[in-house]
């Protein structure tokens, strides 16, 4: 079965300019051209080996950790036996990530299942005896198909959709003898994502808003108690204030750990706001406009108090970045009253905040500076050998964790300002292998790091919350638990889209979880409201109050966006015989009088109309009028009720051929 959308498959620009009849000359002049690609970070990689190590560039800074390198081999997945690919398969795996890297610049996950969906149809080939210019649509069912029994249905349904975009590169550069135009006949979206259910608009779960990606309520009381009742100076207060902060904003998690130090202001309105960078990862140098995030007034108070304890918590790691940015090195400034000369022992190793078996004979130290050993004697003291060492040894072990990638810009503002690591305003200590925590490098915080708090997150409820916790929730939850509440609240979805910080409405339905039905129930408190406009809402005023419900429980069955306007045609019991024509004066058609978000999509569809019209007249004027009239009718009707849903928007007129080439044009 297909997953229901359509049957398009996976579109990619070529890479090769200049396609041959012999498929080998194409695959090496992808490899030739990847091979010339002067990646940064690439400069130590070997073309033959297996195993490659990127050493710096935007393919390190995309991963979600503190790293120095990234790691990526090109073998079979570990559920195939992780071996080496074979040449041919492992060059072209090579060649299209080193290409599509430089083109897209793709996460470190993206680029590992990438080359893991070419690890599965290479296996698939392989088993059918067949090489890289020779595989058929069979070979890549045939890999879907082993991926769909060793995954689940999400990471699965991810993998499919790289062993088409495998197919889609081949078809682009002339790769195989036949063309794939592939896509998996089976493929589908995971039922996490939605599907079809039905229930009655009287049964009382329908005002229940339920989904996998929302949080429960009990969530949001715990975090309040923890934030009430754990001690400022518990290890964790600082993934506590992360988590109050998720939960008041609904900010994605790079957004709430790369905040730029601030604290909450006002505008000349009094409207508390914060600042923030929109995006979804941190990507290095990448210029990022910063915006205003305005607060909702009974969600300022507490933002306020969390950034003003943050802004203590985080003060001496502050001082440390600085101090990283400005001496590109670790800040050793806390040894400063030790002597050269002087000796340190375990006690004094203890005191200063380091481990003390770093001068153990198998501690760093003694592996990569200098320890030394006496024998103390003395009454009731110990004849054996005590380990110690001298500063400059401490200062190497405290220098070897520094990472140049840590005093590079995290940002770049709208006005050219560069944001480091001492701009932001979660920054934290780095953690060391004993649990303590060092004095002398400063971080940022990473998804993996709330991961491992999270973790622990139970036990912490257990002891300072009213009710125990299990963690069923990850951060991006408080996203679209806030947004899918401001939905059900009224805001429209322009409102939305923007105060969330993105750029395309169409994302913003993918974070409303309200249920259908819970949406025909809202849509009739609506209409009896007067905030909706259409014939149902029209008839609705001048039927008396006390059978306004009847009528609309009766009409309003179900709910559908038309794109335009909202359809409460009821699909369940018979088809629409004038789908398509939903703004043609169409009895089941209604609409929000102040939608914004739908404004430009009505402008659209009354300016292609109003051209339509034009051509029908023409059409009416001439010799073969045909059916000229009716479709002049029909047109009619549509601009009419267009221009009505235009007029609730604010906007009386407007020349449609222009606003068409200016559409075009940009």
């Amino acid at each position: 079965m297909s997953d229901g959308r359509s049957n398009r498959k996976a579109k990619v620009v070529p890479f090769l300019d200049r396609l041959e009849r012999d498929r080998n000359k194409n695959v090496k002049s992808l490899v030739s051209k990847a091979k010339l690609m002067k990646l940064e970070g690439f400069e130590s990689v070997n073309w033959a080996e297996s195993v490659w190590q990127i050493t710096s560039g935007r393919l390190v800074k995309l991963t979600s950790h503190n790293i120095r390198a990234f790691r990526i081999g090109f073998c079979f997945p570990r559920q195939l036996g992780g071996e080496v690919l074979p040449e041919s398969w492992g060059d072209i795996a090579k060649a299209l990530f080193v290409l599509r890297f430089h083109r897209k610049h793709q996460a470190s996950n993206n680029q590992r299942n990438f080359i893991a969906a070419i690890g599965y149809i290479a296996h698939a080939a392989m088993e059918l005896g067949l090489d890289l210019l020779r595989i058929t649509p069979e070979v890549l069912d045939s890999a879907c198909s082993t991926i769909s029994d060793h995954y689940g249905d999400g990471t699965a349904y991810n993998l499919h959709k790289y062993v088409g975009e495998f197919a889609a590169h081949c078809d682009a550069n002339g790769v195989c003898r036949v063309l794939l135009q592939y896509k998996y006949f089976r493929m589908k979206r995971p039922l996490s994502t939605g599907g079809l259910n039905h229930k009655r608009l009287d049964d009382p779960s329908v005002l229940e808003t339920k989904s996998d990606k929302l949080v429960e309520p009990i969530v949001f009381r715990v975090i309040g108690e923890l934030y009430q009742q754990v001690p400022r100076d518990h290890k964790y207060r600082f993934y506590v204030l992360m988590l109050a902060l998720l939960a008041c904003t609904g900010r994605r998690l790079s957004e709430v750990t790369l905040l730029p130090y601030q604290l909450v202001s006002t505008d000349e309105d009094q409207r508390a706001y914060i600042e923030y960078f929109p995006r979804k990862a941190s990507r290095g140098n990448v210029f990022s406009p910063k915006r205003k995030l305005y607060l909702p007034t009974e969600v300022a108070p507490i933002v306020e108090q969390v950034l003003g304890e943050l802004v203590e918590l985080t003060s001496e790691a502050r001082n440390t970045a600085k101090y990283m940015v400005e001496k590109g090195m670790a800040d050793v400034r806390f040894l400063d009253n030790i002597s050269s000369g002087q000796k340190l022992f375990k006690v004094d190793l203890v005191q200063l905040g380091i481990p003390k078996n770093v001068i153990d004979t198998t501690g760093w130290c003694a592996k990569n500076a200098e320890v030394f050993s006496e024998i103390r004697s003395g009454v009731g003291v110990s004849t054996r050998p005590v380990l110690f060492t001298y500063r400059k040894s401490i200062e190497a072990y405290c220098q070897k964790d520094f990472l140049s990638s840590t005093v590079q810009p995290i940002h770049i503002d709208q006005f050219g300002k560069e944001y480091y690591l001492g701009d932001l305003l979660f920054v934290r200590f780095q953690g060391l292998s004993s649990g303590a925590y060092s004095r002398w490098i400063a971080t940022k915080c990473t998804h993996a790091m709330l991961a491992t708090f999270l973790r622990y997150f139970p036990s912490l409820a257990a002891e300072y919350a009213s009710s125990s916790i299990e963690v069923d929730f990850t951060s991006h939850h408080f996203r679209h638990t806030l947004n899918t509440l401001l939905d059900e609240g009224g805001l429209s979805d322009l409102l939305q889209t923007e105060w969330f910080g993105r750029t395309n409405p169409r994302d913003t339905k993918a974070y409303q979880h309200t249920s259908r039905e819970k949406r025909a129930l809202m849509l009739r408190e609506d209409i009896k409201k007067g905030l909706v406009g259409g014939q149902l809402a029209e008839q609705i005023k001048v039927v008396p109050v006390e059978v306004q419900d009847a009528i609309l429980k009766a009409r309003i069955q179900a709910v559908h966006d038309v794109g335009t306007g909202i359809c409460i045609h009821n699909f369940s019991q018979t088809p629409c015989e004038r789908h398509l024509q939903c703004s043609a004066d169409c009895k089941d058609y209604v609409w929000a009088k102040d939608d914004k978000g739908r404004l430009d999509e009505q402008k659209r569809q009354y300016a292609l109309t109003a051209l339509a019209r034009k051509n029908a007249e023409k059409q009416l004027d001439s010799t073969k009028p045909k059916k000229s009239a009716d479709w002049l009718a029909h047109n009619d009707k549509k601009l009419k009720t267009l221009a009505s849903q235009l007029s609730g928007n604010g906007v009386e007129h407007f020349d449609p051929e222009q606003y068409l080439s200016e559409v075009e044009h940009g």
